[in-house]
């Protein structure tokens, strides 16, 4: 068993970049706003925050196509209404399935090693969630992604109003899976999100670093997930 599960109960995963990554480099915003100055719109400037405003409520949206379609042609309205672009009425509303391909979960694939990982923990009998800093409807985004099934909690900092590295998120996911924080493993990709604001809260933390070179700021890094789980064992 791989040492950085010893006296673990519970592991936590934060989500982009860790389990997922944005299939344009750019990410979300930068991919939104080449789109749309491609498409000859003058553009406010891009503000990270847009992201939860847009998303806003997600959650609770039907499942049904009409209902999804609904909320891409709002989300598509309150993205043009953010930027401050001054178009025709239905414009909005014509570019709405472009734009959700770039925000939405077909914007995002899953790293090669995710699947595995994901599997052998569930198979040792590991609870496990999510603790990410994005806006409302992650569930959503995991369900359409495939990962929702390995989940026993998926919390995200635009439905709790608590974003990494505050404390409360973690104690929330730790509450949520019913594990002590210090037998919990939480592993993520941010230095300071993650591995240092898990810690804080009482968790063991690993950073994942598959690039390199963020790693030289952690005492305990992975370049895959696979390290995590080799020759894992099932939990007595």
């Amino acid at each position: 068993m791989s040492e950085l599960l010893r006296g673990i109960d519970a592991v936590t995963f934060d989500f982009f970049c860790t389990l997922v990554f944005h299939r344009e480099a750019s990410g979300r915003g930068p991919a939104v706003m080449e789109y749309l100055t491609a498409q000859g719109f003058a553009c406010a400037p891009w503000r990270h925050e847009i992201l939860y405003e847009i998303f806003e409520g997600y959650e609770r949206v039907g499942g049904s196509a009409e209902a999804q379609r609904q909320f891409r042609v709002a989300l598509a309205g309150h993205l043009f209404e953010r930027l401050e672009i001054a178009a025709p009425a239905g414009e909005a509303e014509r570019h709405a399935d472009a734009l959700w391909g770039l925000l939405g979960p077909n914007a995002l694939e899953t790293f090669p090693d995710v699947s595995a990982a994901l599997g052998a923990l569930n198979a040792a009998g590991y609870p496990l969630a999510i603790v990410s800093n994005w806006p409302c409807g992650l569930g959503r985004f995991c369900a359409e992604l495939g990962l929702l099934e390995h989940f026993d909690a998926v919390l995200c900092s635009g439905e709790l109003g608590a974003a990494k590295p505050d404390s409360r998120i973690f104690a929330e996911a730790a509450a949520r899976l019913g594990v002590d924080p210090a037998r919990v493993l939480h592993v993520g990709d941010s230095v300071v999100d993650d591995y240092e604001g898990a810690g804080a809260a009482g968790f063991r933390t690993v950073l994942i670093d598959r690039a390199g070179g963020a790693g030289l700021r952690a005492e305990r890094v992975i370049r895959s997930l696979d390290e995590l789980t080799r020759d894992l064992r099932p939990r007595p």
